[in-house]
């Protein structure tokens, strides 16, 4: 994965006085958004990635997005009005029992929210993706491809949930040159007839890394040129070079086929247990674009028939603490959610291997 970066977005000029600050927390990344609930829309972002986030530098790094983002948007301290965070379970519980508003330089009386978590492996990070999708009244699956596969079914008051492990080819994080889909990730590929490679990058400038959408792209590339066979094996070359300075390696395959057959598996074990919903949402790096999202469903990732349905999203997790923060009658449900979920993860477990197996070719 890419060094350690820090990407500042400021998104308008005018802002009230009436802000709150969200902060989403990844095992690679950390992201501090000011949201003017007063005019309901997002003023500035800053997201720091590139860095394996741990309980031994969270603080750290949450200091750091937190003071840039008020810094270069010109923010005071005192138009924040609440304080929102969404973490993986450790560091939800660091920052339950260690973190104040005075530690982020902002004022005392700052309204403090912490997101519930449903496990171990599904932290605040996921539920803030859960509350996203929770925004209409339905039946929904959220599933969430950071990392490893996470999806929960809110079906008739109820919730069931799973926890797959990925190897971090649909994220960037398993990728050697890959980055989120910031600024400066390489996010689109193509072939010219004359078999010219043509890329594009976020934010037209140099590109700095690899996303896991022009990953799964440069995948789809050399199968079809037989640069690739079926069964994952790069047959005529070690690398697969984008630009000069960027390649996908055999090792970048294989966590690209890994886990798109873990998410093709678990997303049809999971849609069979949990019954019929009316939406399904995923999220991810992979699925964060409405090309990578098609390109997900071409690839097979997808079942077949839920491709027309689900919505997709980059990453949700960052508004749901919005609409936490927002709605307090959101909140109060999951916390109930939480407090009540099901773990069918080894329910399925036995056959997730056999279709595991199935969906590893391409």
């Amino acid at each position: 994965m890419v060094n350690e970066r820090t990407v500042f977005e400021k998104y308008r000029s005018e802002r009230s006085s009436d802000l709150a600050l969200a902060v989403y927390i990844t095992r690679h990344s950390v992201s501090a958004v000011l949201y003017d609930i007063k005019l309901e829309r997002r003023f500035s972002r800053c997201v720091q990635f590139g860095v394996n986030i741990s309980p031994d530098n969270a603080l750290a790094c949450i200091g750091s997005a937190v003071l840039r983002v008020m810094r270069e948007s010109g923010t005071p301290g005192n138009a924040v009005k609440k304080l929102g965070f969404a973490a993986p379970a450790d560091i939800t519980m660091l920052i339950e029992e260690t973190l104040t508003p005075t530690d982020l330089f902002l004022p005392p009386d700052v309204e403090l929210t912490v997101l519930p978590m449903l496990s171990a492996a599904l932290g605040g990070d996921f539920t803030a993706v859960l509350a996203n999708a929770m925004q209409q009244e339905c039946s929904v699956l959220a599933a969430d491809v950071t990392g490893g596969f996470r999806a929960a079914g809110h079906v008739g008051g109820k919730l069931k949930f799973m926890y797959i492990p990925m190897k971090g080819g649909l994220d960037g994080c398993g990728l050697e040159s890959g980055m989120p889909l910031e600024s400066g990730a390489i996010d689109e590929l193509s072939r010219e007839p004359d078999g010219t490679l043509c890329y594009s990058v976020i934010g037209d400038g140099d590109s700095m890394g690899i996303s896991a959408p022009a990953a799964a792209g440069a995948v789809k590339l050399m199968l079809e040129s037989g640069a690739l066979d079926r069964d994952g094996i790069m047959t005529d070359r070690d690398l697969f070079y984008i630009g000069e300075d960027y390649y996908i390696s055999q090792q970048d395959v294989r966590a690209v086929q890994s886990d798109i057959a873990v998410c093709r598996a678990a997303l049809e074990l999971f849609g069979r247990a949990n019954g019929r919903t009316d939406r399904a949402i995923i999220s991810g790096e992979a699925f964060g674009s409405e090309r990578g999202a098609a390109l997900m469903a071409e690839l097979g990732a997808v079942p077949e028939g839920l491709a027309e349905k689900y919505g997709w999203s980059r990453n949700p997790g960052e508004q749901g603490i919005i609409e936490c923060l927002t709605k307090p009658e959101l909140l109060d449900e999951l916390h109930r959610l939480c407090g009540s979920a099901e773990d069918i993860s080894a329910d399925i477990s036995g056959e997730f291997n056999e279709l595991y197996i199935k969906y590893l070719g391409f």
